[in-house]
């Protein structure tokens, strides 16, 4: 009797429909509450009144309540939201002193090390491009709490409302600023010459990038668990920003390939093989037509080495399992 009158109610069209329009924050997701009412026959011959409540909360789930007399069961059901998040835009931060000369990470502490003015040029020109994608929707900004990051940041404000001034563009677009730590680059640790640095360097491309860990500094999965945490925390706070929301984040070179490979559950291999995007430049992730599924440009697969089957779902995830066995998430292999 359960599964029939389950049945019967899902037939009614009772689901939100994931194309509706929303109206500011309030999304289809707001509180709402169904009653269906039905007869059915008890084991005794009796009529039993049948009722289904299902209400739908703001965490975006659906439960459904079957009452049948005294009785009652529940089901939770999975519902198709709208994504609010229609970009988002990874922006390496600005060339650095450490980039001209590594030898800077010796004498001036990581999150010190200052941009040179090639860079700040570079943030100028992301800040007009981000400004000319986005044109009038909202925008969230995040950037790692180094100082490059932070003089980046600056820079890229710049380029983003000299643009905006440029072309007549009314309004504040964005929404939000934050500085996140999770966001700032792998800790290389410390050294006394330059020499000793580049030891561990050449060490560390022998052992692997991602389970190398530098003396009194981090290993690559340390970093991808900075950016598990963000992203977590990310996938709950999106909840709150309007629709189509564009997200940038600011951060650093090896923060970025992580952040990809998390995203799309790239291997270990994988990312062995990727390579930073350059520094002051873009890397996209576009919203696939109002579902919660992004692709990254093109550009960015072939400059960072990905895989070009990365934006074909179905097809890397079925040669993967083939290859992994039924128990693979269809990271795409190189």
């Amino acid at each position: 009797m359960f599964r029939r009158t389950l049945w019967r109610f899902l037939t009614q069209s009772h689901m939100p429909n994931a194309g509706a329009p929303t109206a500011g924050r309030e999304y289809m997701c707001a509180a709402a509450v169904t009653t269906a009412s039905s007869k059915t026959a008890s084991p005794e011959g009796a009529e039993a009144t049948t009722e289904t409540v299902a209400q739908t909360e703001k965490t975006g789930k659906m439960f459904i309540t079957i009452r049948s007399d005294s009785s009652r069961r529940s089901s939770k059901i999975p519902t198709v939201f709208a994504e609010p998040v229609k970009r988002i835009i990874f922006v390496r931060s600005g060339k650095s002193l450490a980039d001209v000369d590594i030898g800077a990470h010796v004498t001036t502490p990581d999150w010190r090390i200052s941009i040179v003015p090639e860079g700040e040029e570079e943030c100028y020109r992301a800040g007009r491009h981000v400004a000319e994608m986005v044109g009038d929707e909202p925008v969230y900004f995040y950037f790692s709490p180094y100082l490059r990051s932070r003089q980046s940041f600056k820079h890229m404000l710049r380029g983003y409302d000299e643009y905006r001034s440029e072309h007549k563009m009314d309004g504040n677009s964005i929404i939000g600023v934050r500085e996140d730590v999770r966001l700032r680059d792998v800790d290389i640790g410390r050294y006394r010459s330059k020499d000793e640095l580049l030891k561990h360097l050449r060490e560390r491309e022998v052992y692997g990038r991602f389970y190398y860990r530098f003396p009194h500094g981090e290993s690559g999965a340390d970093v991808c668990d900075r950016v598990t945490s963000f992203l977590d925390a990310f996938r709950r706070e999106r909840l709150d920003f309007a629709m189509d929301t564009n997200v940038v984040i600011l951060t650093h070179g090896q923060t970025i390939r992580m952040f990809v490979k998390r995203w799309f559950h790239l291997t270990v291999d994988t990312f062995h093989l990727m390579k930073s995007p350059p520094t002051g430049s873009l890397s996209t992730l576009t919203r696939l037509h109002h579902r919660s599924c992004f692709r990254l440009d093109d550009r960015c697969v072939e400059v960072m080495n990905l895989p070009l089957s990365l934006n074909e779902y179905n097809g890397y995830k079925y040669r993967n399992k083939l290859l992994l066995g039924s128990m693979s998430t269809g990271a795409p292999l190189m």
